[in-house]
């Protein structure tokens, strides 16, 4: 696991690329050891992505959950965030050589990783306002507005990672959206644990 300090960095590094700067990239570790050291992201963003969790379970789940134990749920949404945030990476590392991008991957992974991971921090308070005063239609515009922002910043660090590619950005952030419905889809299927 990275340091606390590493974390500061890194995260920096990823906010100078959604900023338009490319050398948010000098900022994170694109060494071998750094790109596995990246999905240490993951780890870090758990937190508030947890806290997402709790949100659907007690504001947002259409009816009751049934005999379904806490475990279960929980561990459906963990499964489904994991799946959603390493698929689009795994179907990355399939093509990169195929689509040019050998020499690119390793930014691309460390960039979105660690973007990842800041967002989902960013996004934090957001769901601590829907968990403390339930859903609105000042809520679901502010829901609307969060997810439209980090979209649209995620496109940006991976533009700025890529070195400006903008038909690679577009396509690689529609295929993540794409990967994580997908997962959830699967997850749900296989569990009969309704995430969304």
């Amino acid at each position: 696991m990275p340091s606390f300090d590493e974390v500061i960095r890194f995260f920096s590094g990823a906010l100078l690329l959604m900023a338009g700067r490319g050398e948010g990239l000098n900022r994170l570790d694109l060494s071998a050891d750094g790109f596995w050291r990246s999905f240490s992201a993951i780890v870090i963003s758990l937190p508030p992505i947890a806290l997402s969790w709790l949100v659907f379970e007690t504001r947002e789940r259409a009816g009751p959950a049934g005999d379904t134990s806490g475990i279960v749920i929980y561990g459906a949404h963990a499964f489904a965030d994991v799946l959603s945030w390493l698929l689009p990476i795994f179907i990355l590392m399939l093509v990169a050589r195929r689509i040019g991008y050998s020499r690119k991957i390793v930014p691309l992974v460390v960039a979105t990783n660690w973007g990842g991971a800041l967002l989902a921090w960013a996004v934090a308070p957001y769901w601590v306002i829907v968990l403390l005063f339930g859903h609105s239609e000042l809520t679901a515009l502010l829901g609307l507005i969060v997810t439209i922002a980090t979209v649209a910043l995620t496109m940006r660090l991976i533009f700025f990672s890529l070195g400006k590619d903008l038909a690679a950005a577009v396509a690689i952030t529609t295929m993540m959206i794409i990967a994580s419905l997908l997962s959830y889809g699967a997850v749900m299927d296989v569990t009969g644990v309704t995430l969304v």
